[in-house]
């Protein structure tokens, strides 16, 4: 018997773009739109067949160029996750609905708006990062990625509910916030502490 190697699903790129072709934030992951006016004729095609289309379904996928794009509209926003002509459109698409679903649970609101996605680019950012890596998925599940994100922001942003820095807490404000954090990590991690003995 021969074995078949099977190719691990990849994305060839996410593309996060606003009604008008400007792009939010977008990162790609093959040689053949490595340069910036590569990109951004792409966006624009992109943009352009997703316009055609038009649909009010969750997902849309488009043929063209010797790729598949998957996109969904926000209210002035598309975000793109695109593949090569052979990938599945199923796992782009998954890709795509956690992308969508994470970010209606991190941006204030739920709102998909160039403004608030603008605004919370930190944010944008660490969800892409989160779900894919140089090509390869690495989470579908929009819950997982909302509490990597929530982490991983911890350090470097405010929380998303808006919290004030230390200094300008009062101590019964200081206080929930650590209980709300303690909660949040022992959630994350399934309710128990892990330790010898």
């Amino acid at each position: 018997m021969s074995a078949t190697i099977v190719a691990e699903p990849n994305v060839s790129s996410i593309v996060i773009i606003d009604s008008q072709g400007e792009r939010i934030a977008a990162r790609y992951f093959t040689d053949d739109l490595k340069t910036l006016h590569a990109q951004q004729q792409f966006e624009k095609s992109l943009l352009s067949k997703a316009l055609k289309c038009s649909s009010q379904s969750e997902s849309d996928i488009l043929l063209f160029d010797g790729h598949i794009a998957v996109f969904r509209e926000g209210k002035d926003v598309y975000l793109f996750v695109t593949g090569d002509q052979n990938e599945n459109e199923i796992i782009l698409v998954e890709v795509l609905n956690a992308l969508y679903n994470a970010y209606a649970s991190l941006l204030p609101g739920g709102s998909l708006d160039r403004h608030t996605m603008l605004e919370k680019l930190d944010i944008v950012l660490l969800a892409l990062d989160e779900i894919v890596d140089s090509g390869v998925i690495l989470e579908i599940e929009p819950s997982a990625i909302v509490n990597r994100v929530g982490m991983r922001g911890a350090d470097a942003a405010p929380a998303p509910a808006g919290m004030m820095p230390l200094q300008a807490q009062t101590p019964q404000q200081a206080l929930l916030s650590l209980k709300e954090q303690m909660t949040r990590a022992f959630k994350s991690t399934g309710g128990g502490f892990s330790g010898s003995g």
